[in-house]
């Protein structure tokens, strides 16, 4: 293809197939990059890391598996509403040596993160040259959102879903496009994570704006990557799945598709003129954008039935804050305001129309089809930055670009303060780290509270929780029955929740007495969420208003005076006298006696 713009400006004058030169930069600092993400990651394994909420569930699918002799199961069984075999075929391998040895498990994530550090390293250094490869791949190896993809076991799959998708990208920069191999790779992808679905607009991006192939050749690679796709709906829909994914998915895959087009109507060479004068008019079209995004966000205000509006601009906040903070924003900016996203999103547009000379060619145009794709279908996901993972790629790239175009030079002020960052990085996620080790311990002390309240093997017993953890200190730390098995032999005839507390860890005093139970914590931040069903968490307790309604145990009312928030469950039926109950506060579960 002949054309000199594309849609983010002039295309980069690189050769079709051509090999660049390997890593300039110092093998001392490379190595010094590698070394600080595996020894702030390795700080939590070494202090004692276990396992943590849904955790548990994995384990416990594992055990009823015969490693991975029984590989061919996960390829006809669900997990949930997922499809994930190949990401449980990874966690049999651990089984078959490991059994539950958490340490193990921990370690291949880190594996798997250093390996997709690698790619990134290699991708951007063709993008943007080495120097900017490295800082690249130091800033995704450190980036604060990265930390639930990697201390997580549940969330390998994001880790190895990306690794996939990634490895399918770097088979085109050989001198052959190797579309079949591309294709299966994506298709492993896919079998390892669904995340990975929009990644076809990210080959085709790299395959049309990098590489410069031929219309044709552009068509032969998305022709592969739909017969990936068609393969893995047949697997998905043969496990007992809808193929698509139910219908709450199918705006995604619509606009999946809108994407697709725009590409192919832009790919075309009769379409030069317009992509000049998009270019060409690029300041007035970002202003314009900025002030779509007002509008819209005027009516979010405005217009109470505007609910999944404002839902969309929580979910544009969570991915920018996260994408771009400097540090992990879990525990100082949850939940997250809507009008923060509208506020992130216009600031963007404005970005990216003050710095669009710097931001010209071919690189930048990839990245930013790289990164709508990557967050496309995780869109409407906030309750972890681990689905920000493969976004968080195009976005250190970007950054590399930006900071080695910025400095200019290699000097030795600049390697300092280089140092100094990425070990500043470092830090923060050993911080993390200890998070999730304290969460994990949290859950081990929790499970032997509860068996030893409920008496041996928790036979008959009927436990609720009156608070229950869900995301204490920004980590997933969740109690469920397979953690109270796994843990502590414990098998109640019931578990149930009144109420969840996500964020942080309040202090709470509680009683229950005359049927009765009073929970008071004397700083409400928000967070606490509570269910008509005691199964399905939906319903917000508001700091503005009082909360009303009713549950299985009777009516409930949720009561804020300033900053504190008084609980009030009345217990109906004489069932209620047989629960064992339990208050987490202050970051510990404990007992509550009746009339105390």
């Amino acid at each position: 293809m002949s054309d000199t713009h594309a849609v983010g400006g002039p295309l980069e004058q690189a050769r079709p197939g051509a090999r660049v030169r390997r890593s300039a930069a110092p093998a001392r600092m490379a190595a010094f990059v590698f070394l600080v993400v595996a020894a702030s990651y390795l700080s939590a394994a070494a202090a004692g890391f276990g396992f943590v909420s849904d955790d548990f569930m994995i384990l416990q699918r594992l055990a009823r598996t015969p490693g991975v002799q029984g590989a061919l199961a996960f390829f006809s069984q669900p997990y949930y509403d997922y499809y994930r075999p190949l990401g449980f075929l990874s966690f049999a391998v651990d089984w078959s040596f490991w059994r539950d040895w958490p340490a193990a498990y921990h370690l291949t994530s880190l594996a798997l993160h250093v390996a997709n550090m690698w790619l990134v390293w290699a991708l951007a250094t063709r993008l943007a040259g080495p120097a900017a490869g490295l800082v690249a791949a130091a800033i995704f190896g450190l980036h604060p959102a990265n930390h639930e993809a990697v201390y997580w076991m549940s969330a390998r799959f994001d880790l190895l879903a990306a690794c996939l998708a990634l490895g399918s990208l770097l088979l085109l920069q050989g001198r052959s496009l190797r579309c079949a191999a591309c294709a299966l790779l994506y298709l492993a992808a896919l079998l390892s994570k669904e995340s990975a679905v929009a990644f076809p607009v990210v080959v085709f991006a790299y395959a049309w704006l990098i590489r410069r192939e031929s219309p044709a050749v552009l068509l032969r690679v998305l022709a592969w990557m739909g017969g990936a796709a068609l393969v893995y709906t047949f697997l998905r829909q043969a496990s007992g799945l809808p193929p698509a994914g139910g219908a709450s998915r199918l705006p995604k895959l619509l606009a999946f598709a809108v994407l697709l087009g725009l590409q192919l109507a832009l790919a075309h060479p009769g379409s030069a003129g317009v992509r000049r004068w998009m270019w060409d008019r690029r300041r007035p079209l970002a202003a314009a954008a900025a002030s779509a995004l007002g509008a819209l966000g005027i009516l979010a205000a405005a217009w109470p039935p505007a609910a999944a509006l404002r839902g969309a601009f929580a979910s544009l906040g969570f991915a920018a804050i996260h994408l771009v903070s400097p540090v992990s924003p879990d525990r100082w900016l949850t939940p997250l305001p809507w009008w923060i996203g509208l506020a992130g999103g216009a600031a963007a547009v404005g970005v990216i129309g003050a710095a669009s000379r710097m931001a010209s060619g071919a690189a930048p145009a990839f990245l930013a089809w790289f990164l709508a794709a990557a967050l496309l279908p995780v869109s409407s996901m906030t309750e972890g930055p681990r689905y920000l993972y493969l976004a968080s790629v195009p976005v250190a790239i970007f950054a590399a670009r930006i900071l080695i175009t910025v400095l200019r030079r290699d000097s030795v002020p600049v390697r300092v303060l280089g140092a100094v960052l990425i070990a500043a990085l470092g830090g923060q996620i050993a911080a993390r780290g200890r998070d999730w080790v304290w969460a994990s311990g949290m859950t081990a002390e929790a499970a032997a509270a509860i068996a030893q309240a409920a008496g041996p093997g928790c036979r008959g017993a009927r436990i609720v929780l009156a608070t229950a953890p869900v995301r204490p200190r920004g980590v997933h730390a969740n109690l469920n029955h397979e953690a109270l098995e796994s843990l502590a032999g414990c098998a109640p005839e019931g578990l149930s929740t009144l109420v969840r507390t996500a964020y942080d860890t309040p202090t709470i005093d509680a009683s229950l007495r005359e049927g009765v139970l009073t929970l008071r914590t004397r700083r409400y931040a928000g967070g606490f969420l509570t269910s008509t069903d005691l199964r399905h968490f939906v319903v917000a307790i508001d700091k503005a208003g009082p909360t009303r309604l009713t549950n299985p145990l009777g009516p409930f009312e949720a009561v804020p005076d300033g900053s504190s928030l008084t609980i009030r469950q009345a217990l109906s039926g004489d069932d209620a006298r047989h629960f064992i109950w339990f208050v987490f506060s202050g970051g510990e579960l404990r007992v509550l006696t009746p009339g105390r």
